[in-house]
């Protein structure tokens, strides 16, 4: 794809990732159209072609209304999210549909609503933010890392159906990113009571994180990446970025039984029954 000209449409802008691709994407020429939850000045983004709107993902009919002001969408590039954190047990309904409502279906909700007009052109690129949770579970963000999961299959699957009209699919996978993600994450109600069993659970998760991601990307670094990928002739599907992204990944295609021994051998994370691992140099 050719970058210049293009008109992109990137969520979730306030800061990090969507902040440093709507910036590195007019950069290289794209008119962006940069989406927050409240709006922004336009200044506040440093380029005349990127345009600031707020918009409200969950709603069907606000993501129609803004792609009938923009028009043409060449590009989009799902990055709004947020994490969960809490066990599987303490995680309510609400919790979790409130989850999957912003990193799962307001996807699914764009792109349903930028394929129209991409297939009629017989060119486009959609990029999901996804992460290298997507393929690594761990403990205490089963919520998060769940709906990373199902982006995942959605980002694969939706490929699969229209790489023949000639648009490009993308799963970016970065591992740590110096972002506001962590101070933005919601703890569950219920994990907030220090009586709950799994409170020692979460004491051993944090000391294992430090080991799991020793050092943090600039979000800069995977904008670079993003664009790069578009204005590249061709690609794969899957973008792992950092190294402690592919190794995580390359841990959990090693085999269950691996990754275990990994999160207790490597990571320092024992929660695990023993019988579960190897327990040889743990």
């Amino acid at each position: 794809m050719k970058l210049w000209g293009t008109k992109a449409l990137v969520t979730g802008c306030s800061a990090g990732i969507g902040r440093a691709t709507a910036t590195e994407l007019a950069r290289r020429g794209v008119e962006v159209w940069a989406t927050t939850r409240h709006q922004a000045p336009v200044q506040l983004m440093g380029s005349e072609a990127i345009h600031v709107v707020s918009l409200d993902l969950t709603s069907s009919a606000a993501v129609a209304d803004l792609i009938n002001r923009i028009g043409a969408v060449d590009i989009l590039i799902n990055n709004a999210g947020y994490g969960l954190e809490g066990a599987i047990e303490e995680v309510s309904d609400e919790e979790l549909r409130s989850q999957y409502e912003i990193n799962v279906f307001a996807p699914w909700r764009l792109c349903r609503a930028v394929l129209p007009g991409m297939r009629a052109r017989r060119r486009g690129a959609i990029v999901n933010i996804s992460s290298f949770g997507a393929h690594a579970p761990f403990p205490g963000i089963g919520a998060y890392r769940s709906s990373k999961f199902a982006l995942e299959g959605m980002t694969w699957t939706l490929h699969l159906e229209v790489a023949r009209f000639g648009v490009r699919v993308i799963s970016i996978e970065p591992g740590l990113v110096e972002t506001a993600f962590s101070s933005n994450s919601v703890m569950a109600r219920r994990a907030r009571d220090p009586a709950w069993p799994y409170d020692q659970m979460r004491q051993k998760i944090s000391a294992a994180y430090p080991r799991m991601s020793p050092s943090a990307l600039k979000p800069d670094v995977v904008a670079i990446r993003v664009a790069d990928e578009l204005a590249a002739d061709e690609g794969p599907l899957h973008v792992p970025i950092g190294e402690d992204s592919t190794r995580m990944i390359a841990k959990v295609q090693a085999g269950e039984r691996e990754y275990h021994r990994y999160l207790a051998k490597d990571l320092g994370f024992t929660w695990l029954p023993l019988k579960q691992i190897d327990t040889a140099d743990v």
